[in-house]
């Protein structure tokens, strides 16, 4: 059972490669302008680490270093100093991140006798200093997101509700029953999103 866990996420996790990326980036209109930028690029600050972790939730499952967050919460006073300057080498300086860019995946049954890998949704339980990591980089682009998102895009984006999608495509599937007349057509297609929004690339 383990082997076939292992091979099925394995090969759904895999990078393959894409072979001109060029050409698609290209495609992408610009939405940072040069002051946006310049904010995106200043130093990142002892202040922003701390706000990010009081922003992680406490309890939240640990990696098998077993410290939640909570502990470096409590004892800020203790760890603090040294955390911090860990975590700002890696943002401002660059340094490597590979000792701590640990995940352990756990699978959670997503019905109950599950048969297939397919029904097992994975989660990605990382160490509180990758956490912070990520956690400072999202709040600083957190700022210009509503630039960058197309309105179109309605979940994940605060003030967007997904449940307006339902609505979109209601009212689509109703004109496309009731266009009977004329030589131009319309189609709608139906996508596997797990297979696109699975995956890595």
């Amino acid at each position: 059972m383990a082997t076939i866990a292992k091979n099925y996420f394995q090969d759904l996790f895999m990078l393959r490669g894409i072979s001109n990326l060029k050409s698609i980036l290209e495609r992408v209109e610009r939405c940072i302008i040069e002051d946006i930028n310049a904010k995106l690029m200043t130093k990142y600050t002892a202040e922003e680490i701390w706000t990010a972790l009081k922003s992680i939730g406490p309890t939240k499952a640990p990696d098998d270093d077993g410290f939640p967050a909570i502990f470096f919460q409590k004892c800020w006073h203790i760890v603090g100093s040294e955390v911090t300057s860990f975590c700002l080498k890696i943002l401002n300086q660059g340094r490597e991140v590979e000792s701590i860019n640990v995940t352990n995946i756990f699978l959670i049954p997503k019905i109950s006798q599950s048969t297939d890998m397919k029904n097992f949704r994975p989660i990605s339980l990382c160490n509180v200093l990758y956490k912070i990591l990520t956690k400072v980089v999202a709040n600083r682009f957190q700022n210009v997101l509503e630039v960058c998102i197309d309105e179109a895009q309605s979940a994940f984006v605060p003030g967007r509700l997904i449940t307006n999608n339902v609505l979109v495509a209601y009212e689509i599937m109703h004109t496309l029953k009731n266009k009977r007349m004329g030589k131009k057509g319309h189609m709608a297609l139906k996508l596997d999103m797990s297979k696109a929004y699975n995956r890595v690339e």
